[in-house]
């Protein structure tokens, strides 16, 4: 009988935190300028993986230094939203109180979002190759190809 009730408290717990989520991302859906791109891993001091974060690209923020993308934690998803007007609190808060970041790459291969400076030897080589036109289904070379180039030879 204990298995049983711990794994009724563990399916209570998980469906709490997918009801969260749900009331969050339909929060997203319904507001004008915000919308859910991806998941990613922060990186911890250690260089380890550390928590997942939503990547979200905020379209009141110009695309700049600054950059245009936010992250938020899961968890504080999980902990924070219980309702719809809780999930509405949390977006004004990420409109105005966070700090923007810049999204410097795109994985294709994995299909999350993560920073260039995370990726390994492998995937920098495959980022050079599509840059120079020898990775892909043609041969037309990508608009600001030098400027890619540059960028991918500082890594």
């Amino acid at each position: 009988m204990v298995a049983v009730s711990t794994l009724r408290e563990k399916t209570d717990v998980c469906e709490v935190i997918e009801r969260n989520i749900s009331i969050f991302v339909e929060a997203v859906e319904l507001s004008s300028n915000l919308e859910i791109v991806g998941t990613s891993f922060l990186e911890n001091a250690d260089g380890s993986q550390g928590e997942e974060v939503f990547v979200m690209r905020d379209y009141t923020k110009a695309e700049g230094i600054d950059g245009a993308y936010v992250e938020v934690s899961i968890g504080e998803v999980v902990e924070k939203v219980t309702d719809f007007d809780r999930a509405q609190e949390l977006l004004r808060v990420i409109s105005n109180d966070r700090s923007s970041i810049v999204l410097n790459g795109i994985t294709r291969i994995v299909g999350y979002y993560s920073r260039v400076n995370n990726w390994n030897k492998s995937k920098v080589g495959e980022l050079r190759d599509r840059s120079n036109g020898s990775y892909g289904l043609t041969s037309e070379k990508p608009c600001f190809q030098e400027e890619r180039l540059k960028m991918i030879d500082s890594l």
